[in-house]
């Protein structure tokens, strides 16, 4: 057979094929198929269009006041061992300013550690410290003096204190408070002193055991009574204004915190437990307050996470079993930690909608988060992560308060707001990243007292990458902190009709600027730059 012949041939059992009734019958179901997504295609991406590139709309409530504020803070923990010992009082003094004065992030929540005693000399050599991993600034020192202890008893003894201990991180907490901006701090424990625990450590033997022996719950409540009485003594009585004090017993019970790996003080509580301990702790703490004179109030219960994560005990089983107790309606907030939501919106509905349906009285402080990974992340794109996560707690469950994890940390992990060189190794003794000034967006215009204001978008899908948050502030003024995760945009603004042709201050970070400032006057809309944290002051 010829090519012309081979060909004619291929040609007319092609042409048979397709002349087929099924097959014509598929083609047309398949040519049906092609058009339908086509078009859908097409609609969402004129959706996308209009909403991602279109002129933005965002209406603002001024009389629709939703949560007042707080503040904001950070924790003491771990690096302030090391940053507070003499010789290092220039990078300290340079890191509490950056932290908590006027210049830097002027936050106003102090988070200090009582630590549990796991770098008392009598654990050297002991689990988990003696393997090479564990990093020696988890190990934190407690004011109860090991060496004076016989029985239970004492610890209600004031004697067997030593609040000449820890002496580094109590420095670094006076020059905070000399700045004049804290006005709440919490006192939180990850663990009881390791005399008071099963495994005799401040970390379980096993995962996910109960580790204060149910014999030390009185105990434990006087020890922490007693240290937190005497740093309210020394450090906060006198001052002009008098921070609230918390203490927080427990931080996210619902963790492991034992076995092979653990690398920091921490304790676990099944839900039962904790609450069982709480009722206890609370009538120590009334008792406590009656005589002493003092306010002293529980913060509970710093959930590692208000994720359901659907094993183990999940927020809602302390909360249900913390319900049981009487103390539970004289709350006044529960803290809960941002992990594993970063900045999901769908985690923060489940979790509002749940508190709306079952606990619609109580106050969220969201008081602890940090970006999980290695690394240092000098990032818009991480800034805006961080900027994200606090709006989106502050208007979808309504967070009177955030704090970041660590406020000092080393670096090679996103977990500090400042970074300290403690080995001497890098050119700046002191830096840091794109995150801290994002923060500061917030934290620097956002004052405890200032009430949020609902604010509603025309970007209801966020494919535009926006999220805004409105306050207006006791004495008229209004904030407004927007972040665009996306192009350069102009935002339309109602609701400001007062302010118009006011001058507005702006403060803008981006992948190139730092708090850029500069002015416009008040036309009806505000210009965002892309990728970027911007802060608007209006009156």
């Amino acid at each position: 057979m010829t090519l012309g012949e081979k060909c004619r041939s291929f040609c007319g059992k092609v042409r048979e094929f397709f002349g087929r009734e099924k097959v014509k019958e598929g083609l047309r179901v398949a040519l049906v198929v092609v058009t339908v997504v086509a078009f859908l295609a097409a609609v969402a991406l004129s959706a996308y269009s209009i909403y991602a590139f279109a002129p933005l709309k965002a209406v603002v409530d001024l009389d629709a006041e939703m949560q007042t504020m707080t503040g904001f803070g950070a924790s003491s923990a771990w690096i302030y061992q090391s940053l507070g010992r003499e010789g290092n009082e220039e990078a300290a003094s340079r890191a509490v300013e950056m932290l908590y004065g006027d210049s830097g992030l002027a936050l106003n929540i102090f988070r200090y550690n009582i630590g549990g005693g796991s770098a008392d000399a009598a654990l050297d050599g002991v689990w988990p410290y003696n393997g090479e991993e564990f990093d020696v600034n988890r190990r934190a020192e407690s004011f109860f003096v090991t060496e004076n202890y016989t029985e239970p008893a004492d610890f209600y003894d004031e004697s067997n204190y030593d609040f000449e201990r820890d002496a580094a991180v109590r420095g670094l907490f006076a020059e905070a408070l000399s700045k004049g901006n804290i006005t709440k701090v919490v006192f939180f424990a990850n663990s009881p002193h390791y005399l008071m625990t099963e495994s005799g450590v401040c970390i379980g033997k096993e995962e996910y055991v109960n580790n204060l022996r149910p014999e030390f719950y009185e105990e434990f409540s006087a020890y922490l009574l007693i240290i937190v009485d005497a740093l309210y003594e020394t450090y906060l009585k006198d001052l002009p204004v008098v921070p609230t004090v918390y203490i927080s017993p427990a931080n996210e019970p619902q963790w492991k915190w034992g076995g092979e790996g653990a690398s920091q003080e921490g304790c676990h509580y099944d839900a039962e437990v904790l609450a069982r301990f709480y009722a206890v702790f609370w009538g120590a703490l009334g008792a406590y307050n009656a005589e002493h004179g003092t306010d002293f109030r529980l913060d509970a219960f710093e959930s590692g996470c208000y994720e359901f994560r659907h094993s183990g005990d999940n927020i809602d089983d302390y909360l249900e079993e913390m319900s049981k107790y009487a103390y539970f309606d004289s709350l006044d907030e529960i803290s809960v930690h941002t992990y594993h939501a970063d900045t999901s919106k769908a985690i923060r509905r489940k979790f509002a909608a749940f508190l709306d349906e079952n606990y619609p009285d109580l106050t969220v402080a969201a008081t602890e988060f940090c970006e999980m990974e290695w690394g240092e992340f000098d990032t818009i794109k991480s800034g805006i992560f961080l900027a994200q996560a606090v709006l989106r707690d502050i208007t979808m469950i309504d967070a009177a308060e955030w704090s970041w994890w660590l406020s000092v940390a080393v670096g090679g992990y996103n977990d500090g707001l400042v970074y300290w060189d403690e080995d001497g190794t890098r050119d700046e003794e002191i830096w840091v990243l794109k995150r801290y000034y994002t923060f500061g967006q917030i934290t620097r215009f956002v004052d405890e007292g200032d009430v949020r204001v609902c604010c509603t978008t025309s970007d209801p899908l966020g494919w535009a990458g926006l999220d805004i948050a409105a306050f207006r502030k006791p004495d008229g003024r209004v904030v407004i902190v927007v972040v665009n995760d996306g192009l350069a945009k102009d935002l339309r603004l109602d609701g400001m009709d007062i302010f118009a042709g006011t001058t507005v201050q702006v403060t803008v970070t981006t992948q190139d600027k730092n708090w850029a400032e500069s002015a416009l006057v008040f036309d009806g809309e505000l210009p965002l730059e892309k990728k970027s944290v911007t802060t608007f002051v209006f009156g």
